[in-house]
């Protein structure tokens, strides 16, 4: 019975994980189609400003999702029976998921420079996924 209730809170925070992921990208794009726009000399929907706030907290948001995501690996890894096949992928995914975490830390620095710096480049208005 724990280990259902186990896997069903993984479960949730999978979708809870998603669910940030799918918002970021939402907000990315919101960003990226507001460049297209000034690029377009079209009016802007954001400022400078907030164009480098919303990507600096919707990195924030992606970093979030991220580590839902490698506590979810890391427990699928703990789980698994020792010397299987099963114990070996999750031990892959889970070093991908750690990967992931690194990307998005040096994805949210770069995106903290780009706030401090007052500049908006094309890092800032990529696609969050990572």
């Amino acid at each position: 019975m724990n280990n259902t209730n186990n896997d069903n809170n993984l479960i949730n925070l999978n979708v809870l994980s998603s669910i940030l992921f799918i918002i970021g990208s939402f907000i990315s794009l919101s960003i990226t189609l507001d460049e297209k726009r000034n690029i377009n000399n079209q009016k802007k929907i954001y400022s400078n400003e907030e164009a480098l706030n919303i990507s600096f907290y919707n990195r924030i948001l992606i970093l979030i999702a991220v580590l839902i995501s490698l506590y979810v690996g890391f427990s699928n890894y703990k789980s698994e029976k020792n010397n299987t096949r099963a114990k070996y992928k999750s031990s892959l995914l889970l070093t991908t998921n750690i990967l992931t975490v690194i990307s998005a830390l040096i994805i949210l620095y770069v995106s903290y420079l780009n706030k401090q710096d007052q500049s908006l480049t094309v890092s800032d208005v990529e696609n969050p996924l990572i």
